[in-house]
């Protein structure tokens, strides 16, 4: 959320610049104590701007920081309606607009400028004041323990409509129809949006065929990740642990030199960069002895790359269908034995099309129902409520934060981009 309200002020800031940058480009003949005006405001904003854009990649700010930029939020806003008040004064046509009308509001709009400045300068000085360079850089005291992580220990009964798909890799992995070619390492890549619980079949995989290999290892990459940590853990897995003064490039070469005659299975999940798996692929040798790698991620041109050897194989996780989606909702609400009250099903199924068939959206929302009474006026507000703020709960933290993930890796461009396009 922090991230988003950061997204909407940088993305009124670049308006605004642009705005500027056009008015001192040439094309408006302004007063030369105006036009230094206008270039003083155009730098100072450019310097908050990048600033604003350095807070995009902050998981939770300083509270500090949170006033400084709504005040920068709302001065942008005023200078925004300023400067548009300016060209339209400018670009009026009205033959009754005459010279001293446009001088008068050129003096009136630099007054409003000079106002404009100085709180420019104020919040300038405010974060020089208040070191918040230092807030907005400085490592987080609190180290919070990543949600995802809880999706490895689901209880296989607890599942819905992860069957098929799990077989249908398993066999594609295990086909023994492919006589020389299954000597060959093949790698499955698994993609698909946030939530649609990717790292959950990687996992039941995984734990159905690891017993088929002489070696296997199970790791997590995540967006922000320790690429020496990834390494050691891979080698902690499948033959020992690393040497403490052991670089990357050391655990490489240990990884390998293991490997090369080994038939193993490896998993690799929630890969975000194509740099971190090209540096990865590096330690996971392409042997001849039928070894399988499977990864996970959201972004399509991660997949391919992981994919692009002959016989390699991506399959595109999709939303649970209507009928699982039903199953998976009152699992987690009903007993085995209770069967849903007949005036639930309408509210039901409208709060499973919101969902859309994402199992982490269905559990999640599920598990908030669950919680409250098998009333429909309790679940119609639930119902309303999706629309706008949700009761907060472990369950809808957790999906709130996987989510914003996938929002976090877009350019800031898109992001502002998105929060347009949702309101």
């Amino acid at each position: 959320m922090e991230a988003a309200i950061v997204s909407a002020s940088t993305g009124v800031m670049r308006s605004l610049l642009a705005k500027l940058t056009n008015l001192l480009g040439g094309e408006y003949k302004l007063l030369k104590w105006l036009r230094r005006e206008m270039e003083f405001l155009e730098s100072e904003l450019r310097s908050m701007s990048i600033f604003l854009e350095r807070l995009e990649d902050t998981q939770k700010l300083h509270p500090q920081m949170k006033d400084w930029r709504d005040r920068v939020r709302e001065l942008a806003y005023d200078i925004e309606d300023c400067i548009d008040d300016f060209i339209l004064q400018l670009d009026s046509k009205d033959a009754k607009v005459g010279f001293g009308q446009k001088l008068l509001a050129s003096r009136r709009i630099g007054h409003m400028i000079r106002e404009l400045k100085a709180r420019v300068m104020e919040e300038s000085e405010r974060q020089r004041r208040y070191m918040l360079d230092g807030l907005a850089s400085g490592p987080s005291v609190h180290v919070k323990v990543d949600p995802r992580l809880s999706a490895l220990y689901v209880d296989e009964d607890r599942l819905v409509g992860i069957d098929a798909p799990r077989d249908e890799i398993i066999g594609r992995l295990l086909d023994k129809r492919r006589s020389a070619s299954a000597k060959q390492a093949m790698t499955i890549s698994i993609v698909g949006c946030g939530g649609l619980g990717k790292t959950t079949l990687a996992n039941q995989i995984y734990c159905k065929i690891k017993g088929k290999f002489e070696c296997a290892a199970f790791v997590s990459v995540f967006q922000n990740p320790n690429t020496k940590k990834v390494l050691t853990n891979i080698l902690s897995q499948v033959a020992t642990t690393a040497a403490v003064e052991d670089d990357e490039q050391a655990i490489i070469n240990k990884l390998r030199e293991y490997l090369s005659d080994k038939r193993y299975v490896h998993v690799i999940v929630d890969i975000w960069d194509m740099q971190i798996w090209k540096f990865i692929e590096c330690a996971l040798v392409k042997n001849c002895r039928g070894s399988r790698i499977i990864t996970t991620t959201r972004i399509h041109d991660i997949a391919k790359l992981c994919c692009s050897s002959h016989g390699d194989y991506i399959y595109e996780m999709k939303p649970l269908g209507v009928i699982d989606s039903k199953i998976l909702f009152d699992k987690r609400i009903f007993d085995p034995e209770e069967r849903r009250p007949p005036q639930l099903t309408e509210v039901s199924e409208e709060i499973l099309k919101k969902c859309g068939g994402l199992p982490l959206a269905i559990i999640s929302i599920s598990s908030l129902l669950a919680s409250k009474p098998k009333s429909k006026d309790q679940w119609d507000r639930v119902k309303v409520s999706l629309s706008s703020t949700l009761e907060r709960t472990p369950d809808i933290e957790t999906m709130e934060w996987v989510l914003s993930l996938s929002y976090s890796d877009l350019p800031n461009h898109l992001k502002t981009c998105l929060l347009y396009l949702s309101i």
